[in-house]
């Protein structure tokens, strides 16, 4: 059975994380979100402090508390609670994107005190609805989602490197940028966006450079790479499947491309556990 949303509390003093998934489906993430205690995240050479108000995205590794148990909030949830063809789900899947491409490498930040007790009350309310299972509950539980997220989103320790990820001016390269995000494992073209977004070639092309502070080839390579570049420090799978799996045509063109972001090749990157 497809999992698509799924909400708990959880104290320990030692677990190991890492949500698996079936890969013939859309992706199922994990969040977990620390109420009480401290301890680290490990994972290889890898040690990641973990608090109150920290919160990991498809966190890898084990969970150590310090002394006394960790609390956290373990959420579920599959991409396919989204629809692209609907306009709010849009938006939640951009927001996901966003978050996924730039979360630190660790999976983990720690929110603000205001972003803390804010996912406080928007996990309190979710655990309720999961619970309760009141008419309604199953939408009343996505919208807290998409809260979330973008509570995340907005957090001032959430440091987004890139213009690009502030609300777009406009609503068309908006569009675009939601259209690449969930479809940039397939082949896409000019074309393809263009059709999305409704622009005339030229002023798509300057629109885009103007809003997101890149072209449409470099944002996507990037968002290739970045996604490329998780798949290899967190599976064992052959390198030729990610990279057809991230939408690059062949095994060459993927260690081009990547090796020009990263400045080190998909090999290196995995070998050094994605702290490249």
């Amino acid at each position: 059975m497809k999992l698509l949303f799924f909400i708990r509390t959880i104290d320990f003093s030692r677990r190991t994380t890492g949500w698996e998934h079936d890969p013939a489906e859309r992706a199922t993430h994990e969040l977990l979100f620390c109420r009480r205690g401290s301890g680290a995240l490990v994972n290889g050479h890898t040690k990641t402090c973990v608090q109150a108000g920290s919160l990991m995205f498809n966190p890898r590794g084990k969970l150590v508390s310090d002394q006394e148990p960790l609390s956290v909030v373990q959420v579920l949830f599959s991409e396919d609670l989204f629809s692209p063809s609907v306009h709010m789900d849009k938006e939640a899947l951009y927001v996901l994107g966003l978050i996924k491409l730039h979360t630190p490498k660790q999976n983990s930040i720690t929110l603000s005190r205001i972003g803390s007790e804010r996912m406080n009350t928007l996990v309190d309310a979710m655990l309720w609805e999961f619970q309760n299972r009141y008419r309604g509950y199953s939408w009343a539980l996505r919208l807290k989602l998409v809260e979330l997220l973008i509570t995340v989103m907005r957090d001032k320790q959430f440091k987004i490197p890139i213009k690009g990820l502030k609300p777009l001016s406009s609503t068309r390269i908006q569009d675009a940028v939601s259209y690449l995000n969930t479809d940039y494992m397939n082949p896409i073209s000019v074309e393809d966006v263009l059709n999305a977004c409704g622009l005339s070639r030229s002023h798509f092309h300057a629109l885009f450079k103007q809003e997101t502070g890149k072209t449409f080839v470099q944002y996507l390579s990037e968002l290739r790479c970045a996604k490329a570049a998780e798949l290899l420090a967190t599976t064992d799978r052959p390198i030729i499947d990610i990279a057809l799996e991230c939408g690059f045509r062949n095994l060459s063109h993927f260690y081009h491309v990547f090796k020009r972001e990263n400045n080190i090749s998909p090999k290196q990157y995995r070998l050094q556990g994605g702290n490249a």
